[in-house]
């Protein structure tokens, strides 16, 4: 290939390709075999969580969170890391600094406590990534998430450059209690699971003596606000500690939480309003940080799989230059910590009578409104009182677990989670209550996403309702009334529900995820791409939760780029099914209680007969609804109901293999690719243009479940996303068309190529020149393509070589480097 560049600034191309023997195989793309124990190596990238709406690191051995502020990207999605958490993704608002554990303990009389952000607990290999994603490259079947972390770490070093000096504890240098830590965190995407990341830390004793009264941990640091500008957040947080919680509309509504949390103190207006869009003031960019992210032990009672007899909350106020130092102290268990600044607990002694004192503190913004002779608290320093009630940075929260005893080889589980809850502030002007109204302050906090997703991690790591174990019991559950009547002067149920709210105790970590999605591919076409799918394991396997097959439709994207943001809806096949709403007097408003109801079940149920055609479940809406012998309700359509339109069955006369026995299958009832010919569908998007390239996807999605809460869910738009031209099989062009072409031609500098986004595009960080590209069609599955200077020096040499399956094999570019 030969460039020319004259002072227009364009490219004159003329191309010479080198073509080889064909080598087409067989093969399916969509299949990932198992590859298991993958080492993330953290030199270039570092181990984070990105798959939902929370980033967060995970590489300390002893901590949580706390990356650099380098602009370091994260090993699987390649975002760049937040400084400790980033909620929602992709907003720059960080809500931790950083979170560390304390483990605390008597080893031969002695007390020890190692800490993770003093260096004294080291990561002794890299992290491990798997996942249950069946597109994933990093596919196990043994992964719990869409996103699985594994990490070792031991406190068994005593020197290093990150060990903390003599000063810090009793002087004398780190001691270590000989544990090994095994954390495995997971995460996922799914609706209802988009806003925690749960955590299976296992504590196990490597040392020769035993460990007694042993205490677990978690040290909370808010860090809140916009972090793009170059001073940090995190100047006016607040935390405190979240008992209870009581759901509106449940008949068992209050649930015991023990959730530590933390926020901006006034969800950081600005101009006296919250928004999203970034803004400036007081000198500085801003965005509003009106959510709240906290921590929760996640086992029924205290988060332990061993009975446990205390839970404390402990927090404190200090920097290291000891200008503001507090914390919390009751009159009966006064000490000296002998620390720079009152109320931090220098030493071991210090930090192991924190965590095993058994207190709940009163919230960061009382601190103001203790009185000089209180009863229970001693007179805070009235120095800073007011200053730390309405906001601080450098606060530390604990939340600790404990005692056990720890003999030799035993291990410890402590399951928690990663918490975060959208709309926490819902007044701008909320801040002028505090210091002195702090009642008033907290009436306008909103705890309910919080508290919501805090339950629905219990549920995934114990599933309510389900007999893990085998031993009969499925967990706590409570009667629900949903009517009665009044029959010889007693009101008598009518109408009953189980809700079921703990499980068994045995964990499970077991998600309900979408429907798989369907194996696809894409057939380039004249000016078109033909979207074929096969949904064999979509419509058949079972809701973990329900235990029905749960499949409702399928869902066909596009877009120019592969961000979800980018795709458009373009087809749907959904199945024919309503939503009946049934009048519900204990809460008093129409509710969905049941499944999804075919238009052959409600016949049956409500017409004059099965076949009678006549009846029309749309009849009946809210204003006039269906009055039956015991209940009032009315249907609406659930989703589209959308069959058979443009989202075409390919073999319409095919077998459903759910009605006959799986001996009797013949060859007759699978495609070439193996895959039952009854699931499998096409659709062709037409009207695009051939040197585009496109992004197509196929999704499944479920109907969910009313009785839980749980909203439909739907498979990833973006995982195993493809790309494809809408450009037809070079094979069967003839004549002068099946000629290789290259576009643009003549490439012209100053066109404008990226600003019209036929370049860059997600690639918004590189310069112009590092996203030119010039584009080769109508190649054959293997080929050379050589460009030559105008002196003939080879610039370039590409082997193009490509499976036939791929549906962009007959395309190839160069990015003019």
């Amino acid at each position: 290939m030969f460039l020319r560049f004259n002072k227009a600034g364009w490219y004159s191309i003329i191309c010479i390709l080198f073509f080889l023997t064909n080598n087409i195989y067989s093969r399916n793309p969509y299949i990932s075999s198992s590859n298991s124990n993958v080492p993330i190596i953290g030199v270039d990238c570092i181990p984070a969580h990105d798959i939902n709406k929370i980033v967060l690191t995970v590489a300390g051995g002893g901590s949580i969170g706390g990356a650099s502020r380098a602009e370091i990207r994260t090993c699987i999605s390649n975002l760049f890391t937040p400084p400790g958490s980033e909620y929602p993704k992709g907003s720059v608002i960080s809500y931790i600094s950083s979170t560390d554990f304390w483990i605390g303990g008597i080893v031969k009389g002695d007390t020890l406590v190692s800490e993770g952000h003093t260096g004294e607990i080291k990561n002794l290999t890299n992290a491990v990534f798997q996942s249950n994603l069946f597109e994933s490259s990093y596919y196990d079947d043994k992964a719990i998430s869409e996103q699985d972390f594994t990490l070792v770490a031991t406190d068994t070093s005593t020197k290093g450059p990150f060990i903390w000096p003599l000063g810090w504890r009793d002087n004398r240098p780190h001691k270590p209690m000989n544990i090994k830590l095994t954390r495995s965190s997971y995460a996922w995407s799914y609706g209802y699971a988009e806003d925690f990341i749960l955590f299976d830390m296992s504590v196990k004793n490597i040392g020769t003596e035993k460990i007694k009264e042993m205490y677990f941990a978690i040290l909370f640091t808010p860090f809140v606000g916009y972090y793009g500008n170059s001073y940090p957040v995190g100047n006016d947080d607040i935390a405190g500690f979240l008992k209870d919680y009581t759901f509106e509309g449940r008949c068992q509504p209050t649930e015991n939480l023990n959730l530590v949390w933390g926020a901006d103190s006034d969800g950081e207006p600005v101009n006296g309003a919250f928004t999203d869009n970034l803004s400036f003031a007081n000198g500085r960019a801003m965005k509003s940080a009106t959510g709240v992210s906290g921590y929760i032990y996640l086992n029924k009672n205290d988060g332990l799989y061993y009975d446990s007899k205390k839970i404390s909350y402990n927090w404190y106020i200090g920097s290291h230059f000891g200008e503001i130092g507090f914390a919390p102290m009751s009159r009966n268990k006064q000490r000296d910590f002998n620390s720079s600044f009152i109320g931090y607990p220098f030493g071991d002694n210090g930090k192991h009578f924190v965590m095993s004192n058994g207190e709940i503190d009163y919230d960061q913004i009382y601190t103001a409104s203790i009185f000089p002779f209180d009863s229970v608290w001693l007179y805070p320093s009235q120095k800073y009182a007011k200053e730390i009630s309405k906001g601080v940075s450098y606060g530390g929260h604990l939340l600790s677990v404990g005692p056990f005893d720890l003999p030799p080889g035993a291990v410890l589980k402590i399951p928690f989670a990663y918490v975060a809850g959208e709309n926490f502030h819902t007044d701008p002007n909320n801040g002028d209550n505090l210091p002195d109204f702090p009642e008033a302050y907290y009436n306008n906090l909103d705890f309910s996403d919080l508290a919501k997703n805090a339950q629905w991690a219990r549920w995934i790591y114990d599933n309510p309702g389900v007999d893990t174990d085998g031993d009969g019991d499925s967990g706590q559950y409570t009667i629900c009334v949903l009517d009665s009547q009044l029959i010889d002067n007693e009101w008598v149920v009518s109408a009953a529900d189980t809700f079921w709210y703990r499980g068994d105790g045995v964990p499970d970590w077991k998600a309900a995820g979408p429907p798989p999605a369907p194996y696809v591919w894409l057939e380039p076409t004249l000016n078109g791409i033909r979207v074929r799918f096969n949904g064999s394991r979509s419509e058949t396997e079972k809701d973990i939760f329900t235990q029905i097959v749960d499949f409702e439709g399928y869902n066909i994207y596009f877009g120019r780029d592969e961000r979800e943001a980018s795709l458009s809806l373009v087809a749907s096949y959904d199945y024919e099914n309503y939503d009946k709403y049934v009048w519900n007097s204990v809460v008093e408003r129409y509710i969905v209680e049941d499944i999804p109801m075919t238009l052959s079940d409600i016949r049956c149920s409500y017409a004059d007969s099965c076949t009678d055609e006549t009846f029309d479940p749309l009849s009946y809406s809210r204003s006039y609804p269906y009055y039956n012998i015991d209940s009032i309700f009315y249907f609406v359509k659930h989703s589209f109901n959308v069959v058979g339109d443009a989202i075409e069955k390919v073999y319409p006369n095919a077998r459903d293999p759910r009605l006959v026995h799986v001996d009797s299958l013949v060859d007759d009832d699978y495609t070439e690719e193996g895959y039952l010919k009854f699931f499998e569908y096409s659709y062709t998007i037409e009207n695009l243009l051939p040197t585009i390239g496109y992004w197509v996807n196929v999704t499944a999605f479920d109907f969910g479940s009313p009785k839980s809460g749980l909203q439909a869910l739907e498979s990833s738009k973006v995982l195993s996303i493809q790309n494809a031209y809408p450009l037809i099989d070079a094979d069967e062009l003839s004549g002068e068309r099946k000629q290789v072409y290259v576009f643009p031609n003549p490439y012209r500098i100053d066109a404008g190529y990226r600003a019209s986004g036929y370049e860059g595009r997600t690639e918004e960080d590189r310069p112009d020149y590092r996203v030119r590209e010039l584009n080769f069609a109508n190649l054959p599955p293997r080929c050379d393509i050589k460009i030559f200077s105008l002196d003939g020096d080879l610039v370039r040499h590409l082997l193009h070589d490509k499976d036939i399956s791929d549906p962009t094999y007959s395309r190839d570019s160069w990015n003019l480097i």
